[in-house]
C-alpha cells in the first residue's frame, strides 16, 4: 500500500490569567477577499459573502462541555467561522478531559486559523478554557505548521483542510510537523486510505505523504498535503458493497524488525480464523523517535475502504498492538448494513453540510463524536441534519437536507 502518493450559551468562565487578545497578522502579499470564488451551495456561500462584507456577523457562542466535550466542537467552528466569517466564542472548552482547556495541538489548530485570516484572538494560550475567534477574509496559501510537540498532525489538517480547499483558486501545499500517529486522533494511514477517499468520492482531490513518522513522546512527524480546489458534491451511501479485499501495513521506527512482523502474523491468524485473507505488508518508517503501528483496511467494492490502526507504546507486546486493529476491523465487518465505519462518520459530515443539496449515509456506530459534530454544524448552518440512532444490530443514519 503506497502512502507515498506523489500528487504533489452560557456565561462568562474566567481562566486563571486575564485573556490575551492577539491579531494574528499574514504576510507574503496578503489580500482580503469578498467570498468563495464559487458557490458550492448557494445559501451558504451567500452567508460567507455577506457576513465578509458587511464585518457584522452575531457572535456565535458555544459551549465546549456539550456533547464528547473534547477538541473537536473547536475544530469544526474554527473550519465554519473561516468559511461563513462568522465570529464565534466557545466557553469551558474541553471541559471533559483530564486536561481540559486548551492543549498545544489546540492552539496550534487555532494559530493556524487566525494567522491564515488575520483573525483577532482572546484566550488563545494553552490551558485557556475561554476562547473567542473573529477572522477576517483572506486568500489561502502555503502554510508551513510546527505544533512543537506529538500532537496531531492530522487534526489541524482537518482543521484547514475545507477552508483552503473550498476558497483557493490553485493548489495549496501545506506541511505540517508534529504526530502521525495518535492514539486520540486519525493516524496517517486512516487518512491516506480512508479519509482521502471519501473527500474523492465527494469531489474533493488531496494528495498526501509522510515523507517522516512522528510518534508520542517525541512528535516530529512530517505531513505533507497538497490541496486541489474542490466543488462539493452531495452523497447517498447507504448500501455497503460485498468485502473484496482486507490490505495493511504493520511497521516500526527504530524498532527491531520482528516487532512489525509479529503484528502482521498476529492480524492474519486472526482474520483467518474469521474466514479473511490479509495483505498485510511490512514498513520500517523514517522517524527521529521509536514507534510501532498496524493498520489495516476493508475493501468493498466502490465504497471508500474503512481502515484501523493499532499503536505500540512502551511495555505493550506486537500481539496486543495487533488485537486492538482487528478487533475494531471485526466490529465494523460483523455490522454488514453500514456504509461508513464510526471513525469517518463525522469526518465526513462538515463537507457534506457544505454540499449542494440532499446527502444520506449509514453508519455502524453512532459516535458522540458525531453527535458533536451535527450540533456545531447546526450553530453555523442553515442546514437541516437528522441522526437516526441504530437500534439492535440495524446501523444509525444520517439525513443532510
Amino acid at each position: 500500500m503506497d502512502w507515498q502518493l506523489k500528487l504533489i450559551k452560557t456565561g462568562w468562565n474566567r481562566v486563571s490569567a486575564a485573556p490575551t487578545t492577539k491579531r494574528w497578522v499574514t504576510h507574503g502579499g496578503h489580500q482580503r477577499v469578498a467570498a468563495p470564488h464559487r458557490a458550492q451551495d448557494e445559501s451558504v456561500a451567500e452567508g460567507a459573502r455577506e457576513a465578509r462584507v458587511s464585518g457584522s456577523a452575531r457572535l456565535l457562542t458555544l459551549d465546549g462541555s456539550k456533547g464528547e466535550g473534547g477538541g473537536q466542537i473547536l475544530r469544526t467552528a474554527l473550519s465554519l467561522s473561516l468559511l461563513t466569517g462568522r465570529p464565534f466564542r466557545i466557553v469551558k472548552i474541553r471541559a471533559n478531559r483530564e486536561k481540559p482547556g486548551l492543549r498545544p495541538q489546540h492552539l496550534k489548530a487555532v494559530e493556524a486559523a487566525a494567522l491564515l485570516s488575520d483573525a483577532e484572538v482572546v484566550g488563545g494560550s494553552v490551558g485557556s478554557r475561554d476562547l473567542t475567534f473573529r477572522p477576517a477574509p483572506f486568500r489561502p496559501r502555503d502554510l508551513q505548521i510546527d505544533i512543537g510537540t506529538a500532537g496531531s498532525t492530522a487534526l489541524v489538517l482537518q482543521t484547514l483542510h475545507l477552508p483552503l480547499a473550498l476558497l483557493a483558486e490553485q493548489p495549496i501545499r501545506l506541511t505540517l510537523t508534529g504526530g502521525t500517529f495518535n492514539t486520540s486522533a486519525p493516524s496517517f494511514p486512516f487518512l491516506a486510505t480512508t479519509w482521502r477517499a471519501h473527500l474523492a468520492e465527494l469531489g474533493a482531490s488531496i494528495a498526501l505523504s509522510m515523507p517522516q513518522a512522528g510518534f508520542y513522546p517525541r512528535g516530529a512527524g512530517r505531513l505533507d498535503a497538497w490541496i486541489e480546489p474542490t466543488s462539493l458534491n452531495g452523497l447517498i451511501l447507504t448500501d455497503r458493497q460485498p468485502l473484496t479485499r482486507v490490505q495493511g501495513v504493520a511497521g516500526v521506527s527504530n524498532l527491531r524488525p520482528d516487532i512489525a512482523r509479529r503484528m502482521m502474523e498476529r492480524a492474519e491468524a486472526r482474520l483467518a480464523d474469521y474466514g479473511v485473507t490479509a495483505e498485510i505488508e511490512l514498513k520500517e518508517w523514517p522517524s527521529p523517535g521509536q514507534g510501532a503501528a498496524i493498520s489495516l483496511s476493508a475493501f468493498h467494492g466502490s465504497n471508500a475502504p474503512a481502515t484501523f490502526v493499532g499503536l505500540g507504546e512502551r511495555g505493550k507486546p506486537a500481539e496486543v498492538v495487533a488485537d486492538e486493529a482487528v478487533d475494531e476491523l471485526l466490529d465494523f465487518l460483523d455490522a454488514s448494513d453500514a456504509a461508513v465505519d464510526p471513525h469517518s462518520a463525522d469526518q465526513i459530515l462538515l463537507p457534506l453540510a457544505m454540499a449542494q443539496g440532499h446527502s444520506e449515509y449509514t453508519v455502524s456506530e453512532v459516535t458522540d463524536h458525531l453527535r458533536t459534530n451535527i450540533l456545531t454544524i447546526r450553530a453555523f448552518l442553515d442546514r437541516t441534519i437528522t441522526l437516526e440512532e441504530a437500534e439492535g444490530h440495524e446501523p444509525g443514519r444520517v439525513v443532510i437536507d
